[in-house]
């Protein structure tokens, strides 16, 4: 078993896609057991582009995968839905 230290000390030896496993990794923990899961995370401008898979929590129908912009503003996270995309940053930039 790993104490909190080891996985502090190897995040410094990460390179980015370890970085975004272990983010994903950690959102996932935190959701526990919510209606949405995380594909893939990056980073685009002042924010973050997140693909998801969506389900509903009724019936257990995953939906998407479906891409989203988060970002803070004002001290307040923002989300922006972009939707179902080869390529999220054309479509972010056409809304802006």
């Amino acid at each position: 078993m790993h104490t909190i230290d080891d996985v502090l000390d190897s995040i410094a030896t990460m390179n980015g896609a370890d970085l975004d496993r272990l983010q994903a990794a950690i959102d996932g923990r935190r959701q526990g057991t919510s209606a949405s899961s995380v594909v893939e995370r990056r980073s685009y401008r002042d924010g973050i582009l997140q693909l998801e898979y969506r389900t509903n929590t009724k019936t257990g129908k995953q939906r998407g995968p479906y891409w989203y912009f988060k970002w803070r503003e004002n001290g307040r996270q923002r989300t922006t839905y972009i939707g179902a995309t080869d390529d999220p940053e054309s479509k972010l930039e056409e809304g802006r």
